[in-house]
Protein backbone atom coordinates (compact mmCIF):
# COMPACT_ATOMS: atom_id res chain seq x y z
CA UNK A 1 0.00 0.00 0.00
CA UNK A 2 1.58 3.50 -0.93
CA UNK A 3 1.79 5.98 1.59
CA UNK A 4 0.19 9.70 1.93
CA UNK A 5 3.42 10.97 0.18
CA UNK A 6 4.17 8.65 -2.50
CA UNK A 7 0.28 9.10 -3.77
CA UNK A 8 0.85 13.02 -3.48
CA UNK A 9 4.37 12.49 -5.57
CA UNK A 10 2.36 10.57 -7.60
CA UNK A 11 -0.35 12.96 -8.54
CA UNK A 12 1.67 16.14 -8.66
CA UNK A 13 3.64 14.11 -11.51
CA UNK A 14 0.04 13.46 -13.05
CA UNK A 15 -0.73 17.16 -12.84
CA UNK A 16 2.51 18.41 -13.61
CA UNK A 17 3.26 20.14 -10.09
CA UNK A 18 7.08 20.13 -9.41
CA UNK A 19 7.89 18.09 -5.81
CA UNK A 20 9.12 20.74 -4.25
CA UNK A 21 6.01 22.83 -3.96
CA UNK A 22 5.06 20.95 -0.94
CA UNK A 23 4.15 17.44 -2.16
CA UNK A 24 6.84 15.68 -0.11
CA UNK A 25 4.93 15.80 3.66
CA UNK A 26 1.45 16.04 1.21
CA UNK A 27 0.50 19.78 1.96
CA UNK A 28 0.02 19.85 -1.83
CA UNK A 29 -2.24 16.93 -2.19
CA UNK A 30 -5.51 18.30 -1.45
CA UNK A 31 -5.19 21.51 -3.77
CA UNK A 32 -3.92 19.01 -6.50
CA UNK A 33 -6.92 16.72 -6.12
CA UNK A 34 -9.25 19.81 -6.00
CA UNK A 35 -7.75 21.15 -9.05
CA UNK A 36 -8.19 17.83 -10.78
CA UNK A 37 -11.66 17.53 -9.76
CA UNK A 38 -12.37 21.61 -11.01
CA UNK A 39 -10.87 20.07 -14.60
CA UNK A 40 -11.74 16.52 -15.61
CA UNK A 41 -10.52 15.18 -18.53
CA UNK A 42 -8.19 18.20 -19.15
CA UNK A 43 -5.58 20.48 -17.77
CA UNK A 44 -6.61 23.58 -19.89
CA UNK A 45 -10.01 24.54 -19.24
CA UNK A 46 -11.40 25.04 -15.77
CA UNK A 47 -14.95 24.45 -15.63
CA UNK A 48 -17.85 23.06 -13.65
CA UNK A 49 -20.25 20.63 -15.09
CA UNK A 50 -23.63 22.53 -13.65
CA UNK A 51 -22.16 26.08 -15.52
CA UNK A 52 -22.71 24.35 -19.16
CA UNK A 53 -25.82 25.50 -20.58
CA UNK A 54 -25.81 23.66 -24.13
CA UNK A 55 -22.69 21.89 -26.50
CA UNK A 56 -19.51 20.02 -25.45
CA UNK A 57 -19.06 18.98 -21.78
CA UNK A 58 -16.39 17.62 -21.73
CA UNK A 59 -12.81 19.54 -20.86
CA UNK A 60 -11.18 17.57 -23.52
CA UNK A 61 -12.83 18.26 -25.92
CA UNK A 62 -13.35 21.84 -26.20
CA UNK A 63 -12.28 23.96 -29.00
CA UNK A 64 -13.90 27.45 -29.39
CA UNK A 65 -16.21 27.61 -26.16
CA UNK A 66 -18.18 31.32 -25.61
CA UNK A 67 -19.35 32.31 -22.29
CA UNK A 68 -22.56 34.20 -21.15
CA UNK A 69 -24.25 36.62 -18.21
CA UNK A 70 -26.78 34.18 -17.14
CA UNK A 71 -28.13 36.70 -14.63
CA UNK A 72 -28.89 39.32 -16.99
CA UNK A 73 -30.40 36.69 -19.35
CA UNK A 74 -32.63 35.52 -16.92
CA UNK A 75 -33.67 39.36 -16.50
CA UNK A 76 -34.08 39.58 -20.40
CA UNK A 77 -36.79 36.95 -20.44
CA UNK A 78 -40.81 37.47 -20.42
CA UNK A 79 -40.89 35.02 -17.76
CA UNK A 80 -38.36 37.35 -15.39
CA UNK A 81 -40.38 40.35 -16.21
CA UNK A 82 -43.77 38.79 -15.78
CA UNK A 83 -42.56 37.24 -12.12
CA UNK A 84 -41.45 41.16 -10.88
CA UNK A 85 -44.27 42.81 -12.45
CA UNK A 86 -46.87 40.67 -11.08
CA UNK A 87 -45.12 40.25 -7.80
CA UNK A 88 -44.83 36.23 -8.17
CA UNK A 89 -42.49 34.43 -5.62
CA UNK A 90 -40.04 32.51 -7.25
CA UNK A 91 -39.89 29.51 -4.70
CA UNK A 92 -43.95 29.29 -5.33
CA UNK A 93 -45.36 27.08 -8.34
CA UNK A 94 -45.98 29.49 -10.43
CA UNK A 95 -42.55 31.34 -9.95
CA UNK A 96 -40.94 28.05 -10.20
CA UNK A 97 -42.35 27.08 -13.76
CA UNK A 98 -41.73 30.28 -14.69
CA UNK A 99 -38.27 29.82 -13.77
CA UNK A 100 -38.07 26.86 -15.92
CA UNK A 101 -39.60 28.43 -18.75
CA UNK A 102 -37.14 31.38 -18.61
CA UNK A 103 -34.10 28.61 -18.19
CA UNK A 104 -35.51 26.98 -21.16
CA UNK A 105 -35.69 29.99 -23.22
CA UNK A 106 -32.55 30.86 -22.39
CA UNK A 107 -30.69 27.17 -23.45
CA UNK A 108 -33.04 27.15 -26.87
CA UNK A 109 -31.28 30.66 -27.51
CA UNK A 110 -27.95 29.63 -26.60
CA UNK A 111 -27.90 26.97 -28.78
CA UNK A 112 -29.03 29.01 -31.83
CA UNK A 113 -25.75 31.01 -31.21
CA UNK A 114 -23.75 28.11 -30.87
CA UNK A 115 -25.15 26.03 -33.86
CA UNK A 116 -24.94 29.47 -35.85
CA UNK A 117 -21.39 30.42 -35.24
CA UNK A 118 -19.40 27.37 -34.80
CA UNK A 119 -19.08 27.34 -31.34
CA UNK A 120 -18.61 23.98 -29.37
CA UNK A 121 -20.01 25.19 -26.03
CA UNK A 122 -22.09 28.07 -24.03
CA UNK A 123 -21.43 28.38 -20.20
CA UNK A 124 -22.32 30.22 -17.69
CA UNK A 125 -18.76 30.22 -16.43
CA UNK A 126 -15.36 28.70 -17.56
CA UNK A 127 -11.75 30.17 -17.72
CA UNK A 128 -8.67 28.95 -19.55
CA UNK A 129 -5.32 27.77 -17.66
CA UNK A 130 -3.52 30.50 -19.57
CA UNK A 131 -5.68 33.20 -18.88
CA UNK A 132 -7.26 33.74 -22.28
CA UNK A 133 -10.48 35.85 -22.54
CA UNK A 134 -13.32 33.71 -23.53
CA UNK A 135 -15.84 34.95 -26.03
CA UNK A 136 -19.02 36.72 -24.29
CA UNK A 137 -22.17 35.91 -26.51
CA UNK A 138 -24.58 37.89 -23.62
CA UNK A 139 -25.67 40.66 -26.41
CA UNK A 140 -25.98 38.13 -29.58
CA UNK A 141 -28.30 35.51 -27.00
CA UNK A 142 -30.43 38.57 -25.23
CA UNK A 143 -31.59 39.92 -28.59
CA UNK A 144 -33.16 36.90 -29.25
CA UNK A 145 -34.92 36.76 -26.05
Amino acid sequence: MKTLTQLALALCALLSVPPSAGAADGTVLAAAAAEAAVQPGSRDWIIKAENNICGLSDASQLSNPVVVDFAVLLEATPEYKKMKDQKISATSPEGIKLNNEAVNRIAVQCESIRASNGYCSVWKEIKHKDGRAVTDVTDKVKALL
